[in-house]
């Protein structure tokens, strides 16, 4: 069998792993396939040939990328490893603002692209379709609406589903943990988990530990938990939690969990979130949540005119309606989580309606074997 070789880019944590299932996939289709690019550690341990390992190079929001000579350096190696070696296909995985600039070198090398978890063009930002139209040959997406979305602009597009319930369908859960977590009791444990980004968890985690104390001052018997999803950030959420508990003279107890998400996740009877992918985890095992999210007063009023969509959180956005209370905040408006946390551990019809909603969704989107519809339509393109 021909050897071909196909060029991936990923530059997030979830990139990451997402692209390594992918490539996992591909290889067992087509075992000749050669793996380049830019990724990090999952996607190294599934084959790929590194040009750069993109862990220290992750940019939330890039604006110009000219102007940082690291990842300029980065665009330079891959251009050239376009000329040189000209692979069969470059696949791109979500980190926008990097990517499209490798769509537009592959184009003009005449270099298929395929988009894979695409940039969330239809949430902010539609007006950027007309590039991906003219550098993607075809836009490989994991929510239902996207395919109608990019179709509907003259992008070719297929919905596989999301490679987050690949991941999930064969996870160990440590049962163990759980039971230790609730104490063998049917205990009320509420969960805050501020993200993985340490600019989310800067911005979220004051406002969901001040949540957490208002909710404790109405429920005193609650058990709160704060996920800490990767351990590089223990010493930031730490120093953060002190912070709080000093300055606010405050004697909440919170039992930080280091990098168990799952195990958190179920030992919930309610989780309080940011408004990404962990909804959709959340969903998965039918807990409810209260999602939130907090840009400054700016940004706030600067782009709520390039909005298109009315949800913010990945679980309503998928529903077309509000499945679990939903907000966007310019200020630290904790009252609000708290009230709407409270109300769904109390209010047992709310609580029902949420459960029921996110049994919905998941019927919609929570099957496995995204990454495998998605290795058939990268080998297609071949």
């Amino acid at each position: 069998m021909e050897t071909k070789k196909i060029f991936i880019s990923a530059g997030e944590t979830s990139g990451d792993m997402h692209g390594s299932n992918l490539m996992r996939e591909i290889h067992k289709k087509n075992p000749s396939i050669e793996f380049y690019g830019l990724g990090r550690n999952k996607m190294a341990e599934a084959g790929l040939q590194c040009i750069r390992d993109m862990s220290s190079h992750s940019v939330m929001w890039l604006q110009s990328l000219k102007k940082i000579p690291g990842l300029w350096t980065i665009f330079k190696d891959c251009y050239r490893f376009f000329d040189e070696e000209k692979p069969e296909l470059l696949i791109l995985i979500d980190y926008v603002g990097f990517n499209l600039y490798l769509a537009r070198a592959a184009k003009k090398r005449n270099i298929p692209v395929m988009y894979y978890i695409s940039p969330q063009l239809w949430a902010h930002g539609s007006w950027r379709i007309k590039k991906i139209k003219k550098f993607v040959d075809r836009m490989v997406v994991i929510y239902p609406f996207e395919e109608t979305f990019y179709t509907n602009g003259g992008v070719s597009a297929k919905y596989v589903g999301h490679p987050l319930f690949d991941e999930l369908n064969v996870k160990d859960i440590d049962t163990n943990l759980i039971e230790k977590i609730k104490g063998g009791e049917q205990k009320t444990v509420i969960s805050l988990l501020p993200g993985s980004r340490k600019q989310e968890i800067r911005t979220l985690l004051p406002i969901l530990l001040e949540t957490a104390t208002a909710i404790h001052e109405k429920i005193p018997s609650v058990k709160f938990l704060l996920s800490c999803s990767n351990k590089r950030n223990l010493e930031l959420i730490e120093s953060i939690t002190k912070c709080f508990a000093s300055t606010n003279n405050k004697r909440l107890s919170i039992e930080i969990v280091t990098e168990k998400i799952s195990e958190v996740i179920k030992s919930s009877s309610l989780c309080i979130c940011n408004s990404g992918t962990v909804t959709l985890e959340i969903a998965n095992y039918q807990i409810p949540m209260v999602a939130c999210y907090r840009v400054s007063p700016f940004a706030y009023f600067a782009s709520k005119p390039h909005i298109d969509t009315p949800y913010i959180c990945l679980v309503n956005a998928i529903a077309e309606r509000e499945v679990v209370p939903e907000k966007t905040m310019y200020r630290d408006d904790y009252k609000w989580l708290a009230s709407r946390a409270t109300e769904l551990l109390l209010n047992e019809e709310k609580r029902e309606a949420c459960i029921d909603g996110l049994k919905e969704v998941t019927s919609l989107i929570g099957s496995p074997g995204a990454s495998a519809k998605a290795a058939d339509e990268a080998l297609s393109m071949i």
